[in-house]
């Protein structure tokens, strides 16, 4: 038996990707340990950007120098697993799916004794209260900035009944809320009977003890009808859409490889709110793309007003060998990209303290996730952050809370009888 910790970086999907190979060896028998402990690392790494892939080499050197054995996984592994089998001998990397890297992950630990009585959903759940369900891999768009694609494959669906199955099993171990998670998750089709997105979400809603369905991120060309009636119809359906958009100037998109131009994004939302009136609305911006001058940045600024979006993740463009767009080099200068993101930060800042103050004075029903001496926190169905009262509830509650002042990043509440 060898003990293990699992580590990931990047997305959800990574995060998902990692509990995989976790599930793998705890069946296969072996023992999770805190970090300091364990063996054996494994660690999930990213490549979506320069510095998340450094990160991850960071990360494996950090592990390898203190001793542990380690097995790296996921996006920057699939992309180039030299420059981690380089960083010492204690260190594999491992390519392939990660249906496929799981279970060579529970080999390369070596033999134990399996336990026939564990099912390969085993220990997904743990501790916490949201379960990050795969139910899609790959994309198929092929952005002129983005890896992924090279790395992750075309787009493919898990079958229902898979995802149904796993749902089950994470309510039964005490995960109230679902969020569907992919690569490209609104390319979503079960290849057993052919239902989209938003049919799915509402068959896991359907299960017993699903409190929400939530989804990670989709793509505004996939926001169509059966995800607009999933989220209008069932109240478990949380009325939360991360919506990348990249850039809100036309010509921008264009070099991009994007699908759309800002009115088909703008006309997408507005589409959106017309179904959901209280739907929140977030998003992802490139700053500093190598044809984005100044008129191009403010078209962007514009759209992220118009649309109502209420916080922006923003990157800097960072050219990635083996990308369209590497070719463009990369002429924004750096301060330029730093100005850029700051400003796009304080306008997100500014969207997000209306979008919260707003919310003054009402009632809404928060799943407490975490609870301290201090106090609980946990999230509206619309991914708004209430800090709550330290007896609020235990984590997977879902208690009624007034807001009553604003908080640096959330909302702090108050209890209702309700």
């Amino acid at each position: 038996m060898t003990s293990f910790a699992v580590k990931f970086l990047g997305c959800k999907v990574s995060q998902a990707d990692a509990m995989l190979a976790r599930s793998h060896l705890l069946v296969a028998g072996h023992e999770e340990a805190p970090e300091d402990d364990a063996e054996l690392h494994v660690i999930n790494t990213c490549c979506i950007t320069r510095e998340a892939e450094a990160k991850s080499r960071q990360s494996v050197r950090r592990s390898a120098r203190d001793g542990h054995r380690v097995v790296v996984t996921g996006c920057a592994a699939n992309l180039n697993a030299t420059q981690f089998d380089e960083i010492a001998e204690s260190v594999t990397a491992l390519v392939g799916t990660a249906d496929d890297v799981a279970e060579q992950v529970a080999g390369t630990a070596g033999p134990a004794c399996i336990d026939t009585n564990l099912d390969p959903l085993h220990g997904l759940a743990g501790a916490r209260t949201r379960g990050f369900v795969k139910v899609q891999d790959g994309c198929d768009c092929h952005c002129a900035y983005c890896i992924i694609p090279s790395v992750r494959g075309g787009a493919r669906s898990r079958p229902a009944t898979a995802v149904l199955r796993e749902a089950r099993r994470r309510a039964e171990q005490g995960q109230p809320e679902m969020v569907m998670t992919g690569i490209s998750v609104g390319d979503y089709r079960d290849p057993e009977r052919g239902i989209e997105l938003g049919e799915l979400m509402r068959e896991v809603a359907g299960l017993e003890g699903v409190e929400r369905v939530r989804l990670s991120s989709v793509e505004v060309i996939h926001v169509r009808d059966a995800l607009l009636d999933a989220l209008a119809d069932d109240e478990r359906i949380c009325p939360h859409l991360h919506v990348p958009l990249q850039s809100g100037d036309d010509s921008v998109l264009a070099a991009m490889g994007r699908h759309y131009d800002s009115t088909g994004y703008l006309g997408a939302i507005e589409r959106l709110r017309e179904r959901v009136p209280h739907v929140n609305v977030t998003t992802d911006v490139i700053v500093g793309y190598p044809s984005e001058d100044e008129r191009a940045f403010e078209h962007t600024l514009r759209v992220v007003r118009d649309a109502g979006i209420t916080k922006v993740h923003t990157f800097s463009f960072s050219p990635r060998p083996g990308t369209r767009a590497d070719a463009l080099g990369d002429p924004v200068p750096p301060d330029e990209k730093k100005r850029r993101s700051r400003e796009m930060r304080g306008l997100s800042e500014a969207l997000g303290r209306r979008h919260r103050a707003g919310k003054l004075g009402s009632v809404e029903e928060v799943l407490v996730d975490k609870r301290a001496e201090a106090q609980a926190s946990g999230y509206s169905r619309d991914y708004t952050r209430y800090y709550l009262p330290p007896d609020a509830g235990a984590p997977g509650s879902v208690v009624a809370v007034r807001a009553e002042e604003l908080h640096a990043d959330g909302v702090v509440g108050a209890m209702t009888g309700r």
